[in-house]
């Protein structure tokens, strides 16, 4: 047996792996699959027969197995009905033409990965049957799950596979290759909200979970619209969350509030039918007898579940020749019942059926369709539909594109084969005019039915809507025989109905219960506040409990992007504080003085940076309040402090040009913008930030609340998102506004500051103050607003998308840590290059080589002030850009005659008495000016024709217009400068 099983595998492998989708016909017999439910074509000719696929649910779902043993009498009567409809049409469409139709059943045992299985195996050749080819099945009919469907439906398309569903209807089923034979979820919530309509009802409560995010938000775009014939909406909603449906506790929850809202009356679960089931329960053990559940069809008429308190709405059964169709599978289900042995012995359809023998051991019995389940009753119904639309799809196409030069020419041709180039065209004749281009069945005939439940007759209709209408037709007279299903909702305690109040309260939570003529206290300890309709409200409160795994990192979530953020904050900290203890290091030693003046900036720019990488952690966080609050704050006072020392830093640079004979880095002229008032300038500028975030924080106190996000998960989100009353303000895709932009929003002073400062940054870029400081301030600001609008727009632009909320988040924390690091290395690094470029005495070398001046310069001594001081002055003079050692000439008294110093290549003398002395005397000198003399400005000159000749035509360089008149000294002493 091992060796059998071995060169199977073998032979399988090799089949596929060289001719890919065409499988081998020449397998020994044992290799063929043999779990599958087949009806055999008859024939080896490939071209006389085409097959039919079936995915069915045989077996029920067992904890611990894969493939429950207990057979599942819905998935046994599918069954029958697709093999009995393909018997029964081949016969009579293609009416005794030599075209055979087989058929190929597999069992998903109720599991979606089974279903995948199945379909994908059988396509690439690992499952192969005897006597049936792959490539001449046509379509599958299944799966009849939602869920099933919407996976199986995926991979069909993949594979450009047909599938015809008999029971799927959820909404955003769209897949390519899908047919849908059943009405679709919209056709039941349409039907509801006409019954709704029709009893003018201004209150209703609608039940969801996850998994029924799409048909909810349908059901809230219904009951927003206006009622036909009425000037209003109907009013007020409540939507309850269902997290898991297989709670109890959850579900006895959701009872217990509906219970106090009972006055209101009507409930919308859109639920699974057992949690519906448990829900009613629950509600009538809580002795409430007043809400009226209006179910769906996927519950339908099914008495296991539902019985009273509900009004059911369900697609109709066939009418005409359509129900004796039905009528006919119906008697043959009763003739198995009777006889199941004596069927399966007899083998009346030439059935290859693995599953009938364990059916007929269990003593299941098939259901009369008439008294079943109506769920049960129409999948039955819609399967024989979907055997008849591809069969006479089938006949059409072969008519079509296979015997279209001759009649006598009807056979399954290659055109219409299962085979990669023909796998469009096949689902085109499949589709047909049956169905539209969304893959629905054509709909304009179909007719919803209300029912309710009387304890002796049953199931009572009490009218109907069509798919085509928008009004429901209610039989009047059954109104006084079921008064409970009629009556009027009232308004709950909770909500004034349709009552538009004339102001709105605060938006924030109130401990003190506000006036009872705009709000009244609900049935919990909340306090409800009521606002116009459609009025837009920043801010969203909501007593939510967390669990456990609702507090730690997004990493938890998956979201990923957090860890380039922690890594990239924490080295930017790192260089926060490699350069903070560089600087003081190079301070060792040196004399500080009043130099804080405008160190104190640069510690004050270092601390913005570290802040703004601080607060960059908050962000790994799930949304908490704290992490919430600390971002909101956080980010914009990060950003002022950065700017506003830019901005105090343009300003002392402004305000140094209006000297003429300031020495560079020379801040103790009187000329300086004085430390007090960039302090104040400083306290001003961050405070207008400061004040903008405590009046939001104050306003819409931070919190975090759980939303329903784009991608109907949900998500943990600060609440200050914008809102409009009339909707859900837990739905993202109802925001007016998301997070994101409001604090986008929030950050426009901040904005107009960056613009200021690269305005003023370009009007100052020629001053040479503080080693023309202010060209690096223009890089930091002007590189922040293309940055800035980059990931303003990456934000904006992606909030409608699935996981908007997290391109909001990552687009505020990366633009912080970006802009941050801009900051950093434009003002800093060039700061420690000129550190690191000083000599032994502190000078700046590249001082001399980019701002050489061909003048020589007058300084006076420390004393020029007082009256007591040595009167004499000094001069340094200019020989080829190096100044010469001070010498001292004259005394200084403008009565006496000046003494003038010769340069070698002027036209005049003086005296060669003066005295020579260090530098190191004159330390602490000023320049007072450069006078006339020594730019070759001498009385006696100025009537000449001749250019004069003075220092400053001398081994100089180009100067800018805007250095005129201030000539430093070369090779100064140089300070730290504003760091």
């Amino acid at each position: 047996m091992g060796s059998h099983l071995a060169s199977c595998v073998f032979l399988m492998a090799l089949v596929f792996g060289v001719r890919g989708q065409t499988c081998s016909s020449s397998l020994p017999s044992e290799c063929y699959f043999t779990g599958a439910g087949t009806i055999s074509a008859g024939s080896a000719n490939s071209n006389s027969y085409f097959a039919i696929g079936g995915l069915f649910d045989i077996h029920e779902e067992e904890d611990g197995s894969y493939c429950g043993s207990k057979i599942s009498q819905e998935g046994m009567t599918n069954l029958l009905a697709f093999y009995w409809s393909i018997n029964k049409y081949a016969n009579e469409i293609l009416q005794g033409r030599q075209m055979a139709v087989g058929a190929i059943a597999f069992d998903s045992c109720m599991r979606p990965d089974q279903t995948i299985e199945n379909v994908l195996s059988f396509s690439h050749c690992k499952v192969q049957v005897q006597g049936l080819s792959q490539q001449n099945v046509v379509a599958y009919v299944g799966p009849y799950s939602n869920m099933d469907t919407h996976r199986a439906g995926m991979l069909a398309e993949d594979l450009k596979i047909t599938l015809m569903s008999p029971g799927a209807h959820a909404l955003g089923l769209n897949q390519k290759t899908l047919l849908k034979v059943r009405p679709g979820q919209a056709y039941d919530l349409k039907a509801i909200h006409a019954f709704l309509e029709h009893q003018k009802a201004e209150f209703v409560m609608v039940i969801y979970t996850p998994k029924s995010q799409m048909a909810y938000k349908e059901m809230m775009e219904l009951l927003n619209k206006k009622p036909i014939g009425s000037n209003s909406k109907l009013c007020h909603k409540l939507e309850f969350m269902l997290e898991d449906e297989s709670s109890d506790d959850n579900i006895k929850a959701v009872a217990e509030d509906l219970v106090k809202y009972s006055v209101a009356k009507y409930v919308v679960p859109l639920l699974s039918k057992t949690a519906t089931k448990t829900l009613m329960e629950m509600t009538a053990k809580l002795n409430n007898q007043n809400l009226i559940y209006i179910l769906h069809s996927d519950i339908g008429r099914d008495v296991n579940y539902v019985k009273e308190h509900a009004i059911i709405v369900e697609p109709a059964l066939p009418v005409g020749n359509e129900l004796a169709v039905l009528t006919a599978f119906n008697n043959f289900l009763k003739d198995v019942n009777s006889n199941a042995t004596q069927f399966a012995s007899l083998n009346r359809l030439d059935v290859s059926n693995p599953w009938l023998s364990a059916f007929i051991q269990q003593n299941i019995k098939l259901p009369d369709l008439f008294s079943a389940p109506s769920p049960m009753a129409m999948n039955v119904w819609r399967t024989i539909l979907s055997v008849r639309y591809i069969i006479d799809g089938m006949h059409q196409g072969i008519i079509n594109k296979c015997a279209r030069f001759s009649a006598s020419n009807y056979q399954f041709c290659d055109q219409l084969r299962n085979l990669p180039g023909h796998l469009d065209e096949l689902y085109q004749v499949i589709k047909g005019d049956h169905f539209g281009d969304d893959g629905q069945l054509k709909s304009a005939f179909i007719l919803h039915n209300y029912y309710v439940y009387d304890v002796q007759k049953g199931y009572i209709k009490i009218g109907s809507i069509r798919g085509n209408q928008d009004t429901a037709d209610i039989t009047e007279d059954l109104k006084v025989m079921y008064p409970a299903a009629f009556s009027g909702s009232l308004c709950p305690d909770l909500l004034s109905c349709c009552q538009m109040p004339t102001t709105a309260a605060v938006t924030v939570p109130n401990t003190n219960p506000p006036s009872t003529d705009s709000v009244t206290k609900g049935p919990t300890d909340s306090i409800y506040v009521l606002y116009p309709m459609d009025k837009e409200i920043t801010g969203a409160f909501s007593n939510m409990d967390r669990d456990d795994d609702d507090y730690g990192t997004r990493f938890d979530l998956d979201q990923k992007w957090i860890l380039a953020l922690g890594v990239l904050a924490g080295l930017g900290i790192l260089c926060v504080l490699v350069f903070e203890i560089y600087i003081l290091y190079k301070m060792v030693g040196k004399k500080v003085d009043n130099k804080w003046r405008t160190m104190w900036l640069g510690q004050l720019l270092l601390f913005g940076i570290f802040l703004a990488y601080l607060v960059c952690f908050a962000f790994i966080f799930i949304p908490t309040k704290a992490t919430c609050g600390i971002t909101r704050f956080g980010v914009g006072v990060a950003y002022a402090i950065c700017f506003a020392v830019l901005l105090v830093k343009l300003m002392v640079i402004l305000t140094s040009k209006s000297s003429d004979v300031l020495i560079p880095g020379d801040v103790d002229s009187p000329n300086y913008l004085k430390g007090v008032y960039q302090f104040l300038m400083f306290a001003f500028a961050v405070g207008i930030q400061i004040v903008i975030n405590v009046q939001w924080l104050i306003t819409v106190p931070p919190d975090a609340i759980q939303v329903m996000s784009n991608a109907g998960e949900k998500v943990w989100v600060c609440n200050h998102y914008t809102w409009k009353t009339g909707e859900n303000m837990l739905d993202m895709e109802n925001f007016v506004r998301t997070n994101f932009e409001n604090h986008l929003l929030s950050l426009t002073y901040i904005m107009v500051m960056i613009l200021i400062i690269t305005i003023l940054s370009l009007n100052a870029h020629g001053i040479i103050t503080n080693h023309r400081e202010s060209v690096f301030i223009g890089i930091a600001a002007g590189f922040s607003i293309p940055l800035w609008m980059a990931w303003g727009l990456v934000g904006g632009l992606n909030k409608d998308k699935g996981y908007g909320h997290e391109y909001g988040d990552a687009c505020i924390a990366f633009g912080l840590f970006l802009t941050a690091t801009l900051i950093l290395f434009a003002m800093f690094l060039p700061k420690v290059r000129q550190l690191v470029n000083m000599g032994v005495e502190g000078i700046y070398l590249e001082d001399d080589r980019d701002t050489i001046y061909g003048g020589s310069i007058i300084m006076a001594p420390p004393s020029y002030k007082s009256k007591g001081g040595t009167p004499s002055s000094v001069i340094y003079v200019n020989n080829q850009g190096i100044y010469s050692e001070p010498v001292v000439v004259g005394n200084g008294d403008s009565n006496k005659m000046a003494t003038y110093l010769k340069h070698p290549m002027s036209t005049y003398s003086a005296p060669p008495t003066y005295l020579k002395k260090t530098e190191s005397t004159y330390g602490g000198s000023r320049v007072l000016r450069v006078t006339d003399d020594l730019k070759g400005r001498h009385p006696s000159n100025r009537s000449s024709s001749k250019k004069p000749l003075s220092e400053v035509n001398y081994a100089s360089s180009g100067r800018p217009r805007s250095l005129k008149g201030t000539l430093p000294r070369s090779r100064s002493q140089s300070d730290l400068g504003a760091l």
